[in-house]
């Protein structure tokens, strides 16, 4: 979806002479993108520092903010893109709490973007290393991709996710995050209204239940810290957790030996901590297959149930230890299986039969049905139609279609899609496929996946 709208009629005079960054600032820019890339701690090259948002549109406000991107490969960095996103948003959210830089009064907002990632080509970007425009921006006209608004909102749905009740600082990042949000919007609303990137990322924020969990959570820590019992239970919590967290090593050690169907069972517990809704039939079956594990810890199947004590152990374990991720439980080589199997088939060089398309199924351990998200949210489906018509009314999130035919389409939620074939597989773009997802796009070459 583009949104067009009026913008001012020159870039902000802080930033610009004309259409040309001042030169003092391309150097002092490029030394705070060094300093920025040397804390990320990582082994790859800076492709490019750009600047990208308001500041290198003319859409810009007294409120707007300096958005400063350092540009890495993140397939570079590593292989689970899941991982890769989640670290760059820590230490983007880490970096500018504790470096609160500013120029003329504007925040300098940085943030390490993948290579990969394809804005809309008339977005303003500006290349501070190379010291010219990549996309040069309208004076008259913006135009706003929905990959700019997920961009911007997705640092504060991983802030939101990552607070805890139990974290000392957690009034101190509710407050930051509160703040950081009231700018956000209000910058937006001043530059451009109701369709302004930033208001966009707040409505979506707030669509997606983001600040509603964040008010709620404020309320509830407010009143926990009034009670006189909060700061006796604060004494024991962290010796608990050190012990609790030995027998939870064992017990994902223990896992990996057992056989495919209580990991199968480990996976989808993990991808209940995911956000990943099981049914009380899906919880019952989870239980009985991890019933003689869990006595490894000394606990019942009790512990195996939503709030259980085994559930909000390994919740905050998968937060720190990328080994208990739903993809240690599957072999690596079954998703490199998967994935030259789709290409192949999608490049038409080895199409997939009915064989082909069962042994796909059952890798990704997916289901056919009619029904697809609706009853099987998160799950790989095989979706049989009469017509090639897939509705994404009533799906929470993305998801790429493949038929029978090779045809592809990434489909955004609330929308409708027309495949040539009858048959579409479908792989939802959640955490546990997102890697597989991001491979695929690559090793098409095609830049993205939108469509065939």
């Amino acid at each position: 979806m583009i949104n067009e709208y009026q913008t001012q009629s020159t870039l902000n005079p802080k930033l610009w002479e004309g259409d040309k960054l001042h030169p003092k600032l391309r150097v002092g820019f490029m030394k705070i993108a060094k300093a920025f890339y040397d804390f990320l701690e990582v082994q790859c090259d800076i492709e490019d520092v750009i600047i990208i948002g308001s500041s290198a549109n003319y859409n810009w406000t007294k409120h707007s903010d300096i958005d400063l991107h350092v540009v890495i490969n993140y397939l570079k960095v590593g292989d689970n893109m899941h991982i890769v996103k989640n670290y760059m948003h820590a230490k983007k959210s880490i970096w500018n709490n504790t470096h609160p830089l500013k120029f003329k009064g504007m925040n300098i907002e940085l943030y390490a973007q993948d290579s990969n990632d394809n804005l809309h080509s008339s977005v303003g970007i500006y290349s501070v290393m190379r010291g010219k425009w990549i996309h040069k921006p309208n004076a008259d006209m913006v135009s706003i991709d929905d990959t700019a608004i997920q961009q911007k909102a997705d640092p504060y749905e991983y802030e939101i996710d990552s607070l805890k009740e139990t974290d000392p600082h957690i009034e101190q990042k509710i407050k930051s995050i509160t703040q950081r949000l009231r700018h956000l919007r209000q910058a937006g609303l001043d530059a451009d209204g109701e369709y302004s990137v930033e208001n966009m990322a707040y409505k979506h924020l707030r669509n997606k239940g983001f600040i509603e969990r964040l008010k709620r959570l404020e309320q509830k820590v407010t009143m926990g810290s009034l009670k006189i019992e909060t700061a006796l239970n604060e004494i024991n919590m962290a010796d608990t957790y050190n012990k609790a967290r030995d027998k939870v090593k064992n017990f994902v050690a223990a896992m990996r030996t057992e056989k495919d169907e209580t990991k199968q069972a480990m996976v989808m517990l993990l991808r209940h901590i995911n956000g990943e809704k099981l049914t009380a039939e899906e919880w019952k079956w989870v239980r009985a297959q991890m019933k003689d594990v869990v006595k490894l810890l000394g606990l019942t199947t009790v512990a195996i149930m939503p709030g259980g004590s085994l559930v909000a152990l390994l919740a905050k374990a998968l937060k720190m230890d990328k080994h208990i991720l739903p993809s240690a439980f599957q072999k690596p080589e079954d998703e490199k299986d998967i994935t030259e199997s789709l290409i192949g088939h999608i490049t038409r060089k080895q199409p997939l039969d009915t064989k082909g398309w069962a042994h796909i199924i059952k890798k990704t351990g997916g289901v056919v049905d009619a029904r697809g998200q609706w009853d099987h949210p998160g799950i790989c489906t095989m979706i049989p139609t009469t017509d090639g018509a897939i509705t994404m009314r009533g799906v929470a999130h993305s998801v790429l279609g493949i038929d029978e035919t090779g045809h592809m389409l990434m489909m955004r939620p609330e929308h409708d899609y027309q495949f040539p074939g009858r048959n579409v597989f479908e792989i939802p773009h959640t955490a546990q496929y997102q890697t597989m997802i991001m491979q695929l796009r690559n090793q098409l070459n095609n830049g993205g996946i939108d469509a065939k």
